[in-house]
């Protein structure tokens, strides 16, 4: 980090600043914007107009809204492709916006930073309590410049404190309290993606910022425009991330208060319930800001890009979806079965009433109060409009689209309440679940969603096994059965927190879920063993990533060491393959003649009909889960479920056989679903969805791994590597295994 070549003696806040100081709003802020709520749902875009023609900035435009001459309404700043800033000033009124002509926005005689990519933003950041002038620019520099002005007329000295931020910064940046610690940071992104965190770390008498470092180690390609705000009103930052593709995407914040991370992206949507995107409207380089730009207490999504328009997207809150969802139901009550299939417009407008609202929900928008009166507002459409609502069979030939519109609606009652019991138990009987549905959902939190086609004996077989899942291992909102639910399902996917598909078949079709130099066929029933196999992709990759980090790189060892040594993983291996490093041991085996064309051949050809990568991995070649390691866990569920004993005896038979991979996915599995307790529990399950459940006893070494364990037929024993692999692996049988 460069020192700012301009000190001067600053009187920074120590104290902590507020909330909407951290929001960029910084002391121009409205009384209507205390009020404000975020949504995830925005209806198409619109140009921005002065003076009657559609703003068209030079080369690029980057967008701010604040109240500049705090008259009550909000007025527009934009930066553009040449390092100017303009000021579009509101003459007309919060909720009827009318900009007038744009005129320069200076810093004494300073009209122009650079000549490139222009950010800009409004904080206090030096001196009084007026608001200062940031600027992003040329390429990868900031600079601040105070502002000695009033608060209804803003004016900036010349003379600026710049830094250096990340290279191909180029105006991409926000200012926001990362660390809590009273002072603003800067935080940049860039053309290649990355996004650092600047920590403000500035004196009484000298303005510094350290160097950048990873901000939550988010890099997505191409051009991260980041804005940092408290989008759901917990008190805590979020980041809406721009994109060069035309998608805005949000990071919401760890659910821990004292945590500085963010949790896995949401994008936002458009009013039918699609991801967003004006890539086709601004030509790429989405620059996002989020401000209630009509008045009406929800805030706009406002963006530029790279073609230097602007454009407006109104927010859409949750109760405007329920009126007009009312309306549309009580236009349709006798056709909308039909209607539906026949009118695309209809089709999307009523989805997206349903999954904006899912949408809000899952960001945490809706309060503890409005999700008592949303679930009082929903819940009698299931008794007004039965014939759409309630659960049931639907003809898939005359309405296609009911299936899936009753299955949305049903996700939106389930997340509009609190998870507990007992408000399972107020959905379903709202719903009109019964029997096995009913027991999927209240006991198990389980949307069971398959047109009600499913055998009583299907159902059955599902909750026993399910209840042998221990439920902090899963978390599963909603099962689908794609195959029941017809055609339909392609057109409008059910959106819910997390869901899983199975196959539609029968109960009773076998499979062995072995291979070949097993000690003997495992067969089981495909239908349950699917069933497995995808609650088990919900489990250590989604649940136990959180919640068993260490296990979640263990797998990721495991699958190095079943690749061999010529394959080389990052460090740690969870961050995946090093591929240039991989490639060059390819070259110099002779593997790969380094042509980039034939490297995929190569790749496969390099495991392919070899029997040590064959027998590497217990289900299959190691090639196919390397390439896709989130099948790895997964497929394991298929042999741990179907016979846990004869996985532990083919893990053995292959281990005598010099592949010593195998053991360490049986204990990857074993270990995950045993929870770090000391007993277990081993499965075999037969065609027809019989299933036996077997406790077993793990006993387990000083580094709380399992070094024995012990069931009514066979005892196992191993040692272990530092780093959790199996380097000792004995077993002894006591009877021989039907």
């Amino acid at each position: 980090m460069q020192t700012p070549p301009h000190l001067r003696p600053l009187n920074f806040h120590q104290a902590s600043l507020c909330l909407l100081l951290i929001l960029g709003l910084t002391g121009l802020t409205t009384a209507a914007e205390h009020s404000t709520t975020s949504t995830m749902t925005y209806s198409r875009a619109t140009p921005f107009e002065c003076s009657g023609t559609q703003i068209k900035l030079d080369n690029h435009s980057t967008v701010r809204c604040y109240d500049w001459d705090r008259d009550g309404d909000l007025d527009l700043i934009a930066g553009d492709g040449l390092g100017k800033i303009w000021l579009f000033k509101n003459i007309g009124t919060s909720n009827h916006p009318r900009l007038a002509m744009r005129e320069a926005l200076t810093a004494g005689q300073k009209s122009q930073w650079g000549n490139r990519y222009t950010g800009i933003a409004f904080a206090q950041m030096v001196g009084s309590d007026l608001p200062d002038l940031v600027v992003g620019h040329s390429k990868q520099l900031v600079t601040i410049h105070r502002n000695i002005g009033t608060t209804r007329q803003p004016a900036f000295e010349e003379q600026g404190s710049t830094i250096e931020v990340q290279a191909g910064c180029d105006g991409r940046f926000d200012v926001a309290d990362w660390d809590k610690d009273g002072k603003l940071d800067l935080i940049t992104g860039s053309f290649d993606g990355t996004v650092q965190w600047h920590r403000n770390t500035s004196s009484q008498s000298e303005l510094r910022f350290a160097q950048g470092a990873p901000f939550c180690d988010i890099r997505i390609a191409y051009n991260s425009h980041p804005r940092l705000l408290d989008f759901d009103g917990d008190n805590q930052l979020d980041m809406l991330l721009g994109l060069n593709w035309g998608s805005v995407t949000l990071y919401r914040h760890a659910p821990s208060p004292s945590s500085r991370d963010l949790a896995s992206g949401q994008q936002l949507k458009w009013s039918d319930g699609k991801n967003l995107n004006i890539r086709d409207l601004n030509g790429d380089d989405t620059t996002p800001e989020l401000a209630d730009w009509d008045g009406d207490g929800v805030r706009d999504l406002i963006s530029g890009g790279k073609n230097g328009q602007i454009f407006w997207m109104k927010g859409i809150g949750f109760p405007t979806r329920i009126t007009r969802l009312r309306t549309l139901l009580a236009q349709h009550e006798k056709d909308l079965g039909k209607t539906l299939q026949a009118s695309d417009q209809l089709r999307e407008e009523i989805f997206g009433c349903l999954t904006a609202i899912q949408a809000d929900l899952r960001s945490g928008l809706v309060s503890a109060t409005a999700r008592e009166e949303l679930f009082s507002s929903l819940a009698p459409l299931a008794t007004q409009y039965p014939q759409y609502f309630w659960r049931q069979h639907f003809d898939v030939e005359q309405a296609p689209h009911l299936p899936i519109l009753a299955a949305q609606y049903w996700v939106v009652l389930l997340e509009s309440l609190p998870d507990s019991a007992a408000n399972r138990k107020r959905v379903a009987a709202a719903l009109g679940f019964e029997s096995g549905y009913r027991t999927l959902l209240v006991e198990l939190g389980v949307i069971f969603i398959d047109n009600n086609t499913a055998t009583k004996d299907h159902l059955d077989a599902m909750i026993r096994l399910m209840r042998q899942m221990p439920t902090s291992t899963w978390d599963v909102e909603t099962i689908t059965v794609a195959g029941w639910l017809g055609p339909a399902i392609k057109t409008n996917k059910i959106q819910s927190r997390s869901g899983i598909n199975i196959f539609d078949l029968p109960l009773g079709r076998p499979e062995n879920s072995f291979a070949s130099d097993s000690p003997r066929p495992g067969v089981t029933d495909v239908y349950l063993i699917c069933l497995a196999h995808e609650l088990a992709h919900n489990m250590l990759d989604t649940v136990g990533r959180k919640k068993r980090p260490d296990l979640y790189e263990r797998k990721f060892l495991g699958l190095a060491q079943a690749a061999g040594p010529h394959v080389v993983y990052r460090s740690p291996a969870s961050k995946g393959i090093d591929m240039d490093a991989t490639k060059a041991n390819f070259l110099r085996l002779g593997a790969w003649d380094g042509r980039k064309e034939t490297w995929r051949e190569a790749w496969i050809g390099y495991f392919a009909g070899k029997q040590e990568f064959d027998r590497a991995y217990s289900r299959g070649n190691i090639q196919f889960f390397l390439d896709s390691p989130q099948e790895a866990f997964a497929t394991l569920a298929n042999q741990y479920y179907a016979d846990s004993g004869l996985m532990l005896e083919f893990c053995k038979k292959r281990w005598d056989s010099g592949n010593r991979t195998n053991i360490n996915q049986f204990l990857l599995i074993a270990e995950y679903l045993s929870e770090g307790e000391d007993q277990g529990k081993f499965f075999q399950l037969t065609p027809g969805g019989q299933l036996s459940v077997e406790s077993v006893v793990f006993r387990r070494d000083a580094n709380a791994r399992i070094q024995q364990v012990e069931s009514a037929n066979l005892t196992a024993r191993f040692s272990y590597e530092t780093n959790g692999l199996v380097t000792s692996f004995e077993l002894d049988t006591r009877a021989s295994q039907k």
